[in-house]
């Protein structure tokens, strides 16, 4: 969807809940370089440091879902795969061309 819409108008990101499982965070940055230099994965990564806590205390969320957050920071899926994904991520992407520049 990133390369559909463009990398300037749709940013994909992985937040990574998995450090508040260890005590201390540089136990876990050994892991996770490994994890992203095996797979390659090309999109920003971003951790939070409380795990979960800090995901249901933004997000609302219980386990590891797929949110939609628009330019103003409004979730506005969650747990969408697919072409329901697919439909909202669209939804937003047209509201905002309709917009105009700068919006």
């Amino acid at each position: 969807m990133q390369q559909r819409f463009g990398a300037d108008k749709l940013a994909v990101i992985l937040i990574d809940v998995d450090p508040g499982f260890f005590k201390e965070t540089e136990q876990y940055l050994p892991r996770v370089k490994k994890v992203l230099e095996r797979y390659k994965l090309d999109w920003p990564n971003a951790m939070a440091p409380d795990g979960f806590n800090d995901m249901v205390r933004v997000f609302n969320v219980s386990g590891y879902d797929t949110l939609v957050v628009d330019a103003s920071g409004v979730v506005r899926g969650v747990n969408l795969h697919g072409r329901e994904l697919e439909r909202v991520v669209e939804t937003i992407m047209e509201a905002k061309e309709a917009d105009g520049p700068g919006q």
